[in-house]
This record gives C-alpha cells, structure tokens and sequence, in this order.
C-alpha cells in the first residue's frame, strides 16, 4: 500500500478518474507538488509492486494534466529518471511547455530510437536544444535533429561531445547551412571529423576557421612519395570544392601550412584550375590581382615566364608550368 506523507488517503488499485480527482480537489498548489514529487520517485522505484504502480500511474495521468505548470514541472522532474513509465505520460510529459518538457527530455531514456525521430518532427525549439543536449546521442537521433532544427539547435549539437560526427549528419548540417558560417566554424571545432569532412569544410568557413582544420587534419608526420602525392590529392580536391571568392583565403592558408608548393601550382594548372594559380601568385609576387590574371590568362611565354620567376618558382619548373597553363587556356576556350 502506497501512502501519501501528509494524507491518510490510500491509493489503491481500480481507482476511478473522478476519485482520483477528488484525491487531488481541496488541495492547494504546494501539496499537490508534494504529491506530483512523491509519485515521480515511487514511479521511478524499480521495486514497486504492480498493483500499486497501476494506482499510481493513474495519479500520475491526472498530475500530468494539472493546471498549474509548477505541479507538472515537479512530477517531470521527478520522473526523468524513471526506467519504466507509460508511454502517454511520457508524451504528455514531452509536449508540455518548454520548463516541463526539457528537463525530461535532456535525460529520459524512456524513448526507443524511433520514437524519438518521430518526436523531434513535433517538439518546439526549446525542447529539441534539450534533446540536442541529451549526454547521450545516437546517430539515429542525431541525424533527425541535424534536419530539423535551426541554426541554434545545430550549434548545441555540434557542441554536444556525445554527438557522434559521422559523415551523413555533417553533410546534412554542411548542406543546410551553407551561408551560416557561424555554424560551420563550430563544426570546425571537432576534433573528431572525417578527413573527407574536415576538407569539403574548409572550402565553407572562415579563415581562422580554415587554418585551424588544415593544421588539425594535415596529413601528419608522412614521409614518401605516397604520402606526398595523397596530400597533394587532398588539397587539390579542396581548391575544387572552394568557390573563387575564397580562394585567396585557402591560399594564405595553404601557405601558412608550408604547402604552397611548385608541385600543387603545376598540379592546379593541369587541372584547368587557373583562379586558384593566379591567387597564389598575386599572393607570392604581391603584385595586383587583376595584373596576374591578365598575364596567366592572356600573356605570352616571356610574360608567364617573368611572373613565375617573380613568384620564385624554380627555372627548372617555370617550362613545365607554363605548358600547363597554356593548355589550361585551350581548354578553357
């Protein structure tokens, strides 16, 4: 038998509705959060007998319903915890207003997985920032909150350590906000990314941003011609992927890293990547942009000779680069 500490009233198994709302009638805000508190703590006992939890899960439903929020907030919070509630409770509870909802929320492990990716479609803001704050997260949660949820829901869970940062839920945050370069750099800010992430990134944030990635996922300590020529790869893809407006940028980085090498502008001109070339040497001769692009695009042999020299470029590698330039212009025609 379950006995309230301050009532002589039993509850009891087989209890209607209109006398479990009798039980609660008279009584005034503060004892019925005292009640709402001891029903969460006997719901969440693992050793209460059936018939006594039936009893009080049918208390529960009516505190659940009560009009002033502070009794709800007390039975929500005393029942975040518990391992077996009811299933109605427990959605009650979810779509509640947002200082009942989210302390739940932020802990419950009532839910299966795929109730929860039903529940983000329906919760307000507030409680998906709780969700996107659960210490524990699963990809098949993570993924529905990184659809869904705005720019500040997205910041809480790439903040969140327990988010796991697999390549589709970065895709899809890369994807939806593109043009929020605030969001992205918090991305940056893991340390945990896929490399192929951690490139197609760089191309999207800001330049501070950007150094950081190219020193964090840089292909360290690798020695060889494999190493060197996967790392070229990786960079020329990511010269690709960046739009020319922020080419100068990956070039200061690129450089800032000791990658700016003879061997990636010659690998950039044979890609037909002549914007990233021309950002790279108006950054290493300091002559004026619109000189540089005139010469590599329209200038003879002499002319793209003399401006390789002035970007130090070796005379051992100023012939093949020009070639490459030169056939980067045909294909461009």
């Amino acid at each position: 038998m379950f006995r309230f500490s301050d009532s002589a009233t039993d509850v009891r198994t087989g209890m209607t509705s209109l006398a479990l709302s009798n039980l609660l009638d008279g009584r005034d805000d503060s004892a019925r959060m005292r009640i709402a508190c001891r029903i969460g703590e006997r719901l969440s006992a693992d050793d209460l007998p059936d018939v006594e939890r039936r009893a009080t899960e049918a208390l529960a439903r009516e505190l659940a319903r009560d009009a002033i929020e502070r009794v709800r907030f007390e039975l929500s919070n005393a029942v975040k915890h518990a391992k077996a509630l009811p299933r109605d409770i427990a959605l009650r509870i979810a779509h509640d207003v947002d200082s009942v909802a989210c302390p739940f929320l932020e802990v419950t492990q009532v839910f299966s997985e795929s109730d929860w990716q039903q529940l983000v479609l329906t919760l307000s803001r507030g409680a998906l920032l709780a969700v996107a704050r659960r210490p524990s997260m699963t990809e098949g949660l993570a993924q529905p909150i990184a659809e869904v949820g705005n720019s500040v829901v997205a910041e809480t869970l790439i903040g969140n350590p327990a988010t796991p940062m697999t390549q589709r839920i970065c895709l899809t945050l890369m994807d939806r906000f593109d043009s929020e370069t605030w969001v992205l750099d918090r991305l940056a800010q893991r340390h945990d990314l896929v490399v192929e992430i951690a490139v197609r990134l760089t191309a999207k944030v800001s330049a501070a941003a950007c150094e950081k990635l190219l020193r964090t996922y840089k292909i360290a300590e690798l020695t060889g011609p494999i190493a060197v020529a996967a790392e070229e790869a990786a960079l020329l893809r990511l010269i690709r992927e960046t739009p020319e407006a922020r080419l100068p940028t990956l070039v200061q980085g690129i450089k800032r890293e000791k990658k700016l090498t003879d061997a990636l502008l010659l690998g950039a001109a044979r890609e037909n990547l002549l914007a990233f070339v021309e950002a790279a040497l108006t950054l290493q001769t300091a002559m004026r942009g619109e000189r540089v692009r005139s010469v590599v695009r329209h200038g003879g042999v002499t002319a793209l000779t003399q401006l390789f020299r002035q970007a130090r470029v070796p005379a051992s590698k100023c012939d093949a680069l020009w070639e490459a330039v030169m056939a980067a212009r045909n294909r461009k025609r």
